[in-house]
């Protein structure tokens, strides 16, 4: 399981609200008409710049090319400037990861790679119930004036976000995540943007030519099932019985594991902003690769043996919600016979 290159979501911080109740409501209005401004910034406008991407001691230098003009036009190249020469270019078919002398990956499916810098739903509503949006004055970022947008969760089972946006246009020029203290476990901001009425073609071209790797004839009956995508679930006897508020399954499928022997179920869970994915794989006697707590900047981990099964649950979430996942993890016997009564010739 390998995070994305970069992985950035709208960020707020969990602070006091200094309104009054009266005033509550329109600050919360303007609060979210900079989102949506942002969002609509981030996703139609063209432009190029450069970042820095912060998380612990790690920091990592990035460059971006964006075009926008719509939805089947929108596309983006992400270049690293430290560290192996790597890229990611997003189009409307999907997402090619390239490194040199390495195979290229182009992740597809309906989980898809969260496309930077944020990935929010346009549908800014469906947030409110689990988060609180908030003014917090103006600021500079990248040499501009900015206006400051928080997103405070309404429990200690997400992350807060801060948000600093170009008051021209609304386009992201910084962001902060924030962990259950109001302490920052990432951030990242632009020490350089332009916004221009076109990009030329050569910026999407990338010198990178990776390597040449072995794809599976799409006849072969276990071509989908060696993906690292998989193939769709509609029915398992796998099942997380109490999920945090807010939270809902959005993929749910089952994919071989490296040597291509044993299977692994893969269901992912968001609200909107957070997401969680939970791992089973049959052990057939192995040792856990995990169990416990692991942490990694902002990403928890939370393993677990359940007889014969490795359990991992992994969320760019608190320590708390992938370890309430993970307790809530049920296997139905009975509904196991039935799926493999069915699949006998």
């Amino acid at each position: 399981m390998k995070r994305p290159l970069l992985h950035c979501a709208l960020l707020a911080l969990a602070a006091s609200s200094p309104f009054s109740a009266d005033s509550a409501e329109p600050a919360a209005r303007d609060a979210r008409h900079w989102l949506e401004k942002m969002i609509e910034a981030t996703q139609s406008l063209n432009y190029e710049g450069t970042f820095i991407y912060i998380q612990g001691p790690h920091v990592e230098a990035m460059r971006i090319v964006h075009g926008g003009g719509g939805r089947d036009e929108d596309r983006q190249r992400l270049v690293s400037l430290t560290g192996p020469p790597r890229e990611i270019l997003a189009t409307k078919e999907g997402v090619v990861c390239l490194q040199p002398d390495a195979p290229a990956t182009s992740p597809s499916g309906a989980h898809r790679y969260a496309r930077f810098p944020l990935n929010v739903p346009r549908e800014i509503g469906r947030l409110e119930s689990q988060y609180e949006f908030t003014l917090e004055g103006q600021d500079r970022a990248a040499g501009v004036e900015v206006q400051v947008v928080a997103i405070k969760p309404r429990d200690t089972l997400r992350y807060g976000y801060r948000l600093w946006l170009d008051r021209r246009n609304g386009m992201l020029l910084r962001s902060a995540l924030l962990d259950e203290s109001g302490e920052p476990i990432e951030q990242l901001m632009f020490t350089d943007m332009q916004i221009k009425d076109r990009i030329d073609e050569a910026a999407f071209k990338s010198p990178i030519r990776p390597a040449e790797t072995e794809v599976s004839p799409p006849d072969r009956p276990d071509a989908e099932a060696n993906s690292p995508q998989g193939v769709p679930i509609t029915r398992s006897p796998w099942s997380v019985a109490r999920l945090p508020d807010g939270f809902a399954k959005i993929l749910h499928n089952r994919f071989a594991e490296a040597s291509g022997r044993r299977l692994i179920e893969h269901m992912v869970f968001a609200d909107g902003l957070a997401t969680v994915s939970v791992f089973v794989e049959r052990l057939d006697g192995a040792a856990p690769l995990l169990q416990g707590d692991s942490r990694r900047g902002s990403m928890n981990a939370f393993g677990a043996r359940l007889d014969d099964y490795q359990i991992l649950v992994v969320g760019e979430v608190p320590a708390e919600t992938v370890r309430q996942i993970a307790g809530s993890i049920a296997y139905d016997h009975a509904a196991a016979r039935t799926l493999a009564e069915e699949r006998k010739p």
